[in-house]
Formats: structure tokens, sequence, C-alpha cells
């Protein structure tokens, strides 16, 4: 049985869904893949969040440097959030040997180019499942289609937190702030909605997809974006009038010469979509191939359940397949 030694950098709401979810999972992972994962190192310098994630007070650490020097460790899961210092940090991970997991779709589809080349050059593997679709495991089937596919459009709903809030305003007549604060309350949402509600998650995590798919890095600054914060509830009731329901919307479209078309806004989708009935917290996105064609995944794309499963999935990745589970990126 191979001992894998696991930190976390974060114990905020997915950093301690993963402690916990790698105690609970413990045995299950061990049986079905002959790893043990075991938690050796945590970096969180807030006293209180460490002390309500209940764990053994000795494998927390409040700089970087003391995670990096601790023994038997194979994996770092990055879940800090925002650009910096988690960008930084990846890079620190990597270049000190050890593969790295994460769930930042900001620091990410704002160093794509800079944190690849970093786990190329280390022959180390930068895992981002949970970036971009939660609890879907859309990238294992997105590389997939993407060697052996022109893919020419992705479209889709790749943010839980609005859909649930839209979901809930043409389901139950639901405002949008009654709406948000449900959505607060269940976890979907932070306490800072912005991130969110105005289309900067999606952003970040279309740039990522559009990345890949480019082979060069697409920063979100080069999407056009639009939140649904000011969706109101007779924007809904004029969906409903007329067949189809509001949701937001990213895509990607992909013409002969190689240009992308880049959006996220809130768009009309008339009934006989299947987009039109992905409800609640569910992502799901349209992947269109000249071979394949359309190509439809979905699944929970918002809470610390499903993307701590994720996770936990991507470690067992990066310590099976190494390097060769990073994105063919050539180019800056």
């Amino acid at each position: 049985m191979q001992r894998v030694g696991v930190a976390i950098l974060g114990l905020g709401t997915i950093g301690s869904a993963v402690a916990q979810a790698l105690a609970v999972q413990h045995d299950l992972i061990a049986e079905r893949t002959g790893l043990q994962l075991v938690l050796r190192a945590v970096f969180e310098r807030s006293a209180e969040r460490a002390t309500r994630a209940d764990l053994d007070p000795d494998i927390i650490a409040t700089d970087l440097a003391t995670v990096l020097t601790e023994d038997g460790l194979d994996v770092v899961v990055e879940v800090l959030g925002r650009e910096q210092p988690a960008a930084d940090y990846m890079v620190r991970c990597l270049d000190a040997g050890f593969h790295v997991v994460t769930a930042n779709k900001e620091a990410l589809s704002k160093h794509f180019t800079e944190i690849v080349t970093a786990a190329t050059n280390a022959e180390r593997a930068i895992m981002f499942e949970a970036s971009v679709g939660g609890g879907v495991p859309l990238l294992v089937s997105y590389r997939q289609i993407l060697a052996t596919n022109r893919v020419t459009r992705l479209r889709g709903i790749v943010n839980g937190t609005t859909n649930y809030i839209l979901s809930q305003m043409a389901s139950a007549g639901t405002s949008y702030t009654d709406a948000l604060a449900e959505a607060q309350r269940l976890g979907y949402a932070e306490p800072d909605p912005t991130g969110d509600v105005e289309g900067f998650d999606a952003a970040y995590k279309l740039a990522i997809l559009a990345s890949m798919l480019s082979g060069r890095h697409v920063h979100p600054d080069e999407i056009q974006r639009t939140g649904i914060s000011g969706v109101t509830s007779q924007d809904i009731d004029g969906a409903r009038h007329r067949g189809g329901v509001i949701k937001l919307i990213a895509r990607a479209e992909l013409d002969d010469g190689g240009a992308l078309a880049l959006s996220v806004a809130p768009e009309f989708v008339p009934n006989d979509e299947l987009l039109a009935h992905v409800h609640a917290n569910y992502n799901a996105i349209e992947v269109v191939g000249d071979r394949v064609g359309p190509v439809v995944l979905s699944g929970q794309g918002a809470g610390p359940l499903p993307t701590a499963s994720v996770i936990l999935s991507d470690i067992v990745e990066a310590v099976r397949t190494g390097v060769a589970a990073n994105p063919a990126f050539p180019h800056g």
C-alpha cells in the first residue's frame, strides 16, 4: 500500500471539506486505489478556522515554508482562493517537487501559462478539475475530446450559484435578493457574492477552457462579461411567456481562422433545449467536436462536498499519472 502525504493550503469552506473527506473516505480510497492518503500539513493563519476544523494542532502551519519541509509530502491542495498569494504558492510548491491540486479558477485563469510551465519543468502534475466544474468531472472528458477533435464551440452553465438563484426565481417566484440569501445560507454563495453574480467566476472558468481549446493563454479580461444582478422578476416572467428561461451562459466559439468569440451573460434559453432544464446548483456544458458532435456533461457545480470529491480524485490522478496529466499547452 502506497502512502501519499497531502497538504492543504487554506481551511475555508472547501479546504475544511477536503480535510473531512480525507478522514471519512480514507479506507474506501485505499481499498479502491491502493493509495493511503494521509494529511501531513495544513497552512492556515486563522486560529479560529484551524480550531473549527478540529485537526491535530501539530499539523497546522502559519507559513508556507514549514509546509514545504514536511516529511513524506507528495501533493499540495491549494484552496486559498483569490489570485495572490495563491498563484505564487502553487508555483513554489511545484518548484519544490510536489504535485499541486487546485480549485482556484481565478489564480489559474490569470496565470495559466506560468503555472502549467512550472509543473511541466518540475515534472509534476497540476490538477484543476475542481476549478472548472465543481463536482462535475468535466475536464476528463474535455481532454479526451480535444485530443481527437477540432472543438468549435463550448456553451453552458458553469456557475452553480447563479444557476441556483435563477432557478429559484423561475420555479418559486423568489426575488433576486431572497434567492441570493438562500444560496448563501446553503453554502452555494460566499458572503460577498460579487464573484459569482457579476459573472467573474464563470469568466475565469471559461478562460481556462478556452486556453486549453486554443493552445494559448486566454485571459479572463478577454471575455465579454455581464452578471445576473440586473435580472428582474419581470425578466423571468417574460422568458416564461416566451417559452423559456434565463440562464447565465458561458460560450466560446472558434472560427476557421482560429479566432475566439468569448462571452458570459444572461441569455434566453428555449424550453426545448437541455440547458433550460438544468436546475438548482447544477452545471451543464455542451462541447461540440467535428468528430464526436455535441457532448453534454452535467452535475453539481457548487457546494463543498461535490468539490471535495473531485479534489480527492485529482490527488489520486496526480500520483498515478504525474506530469503526463498536464495539459498540452505549448505557447504563452
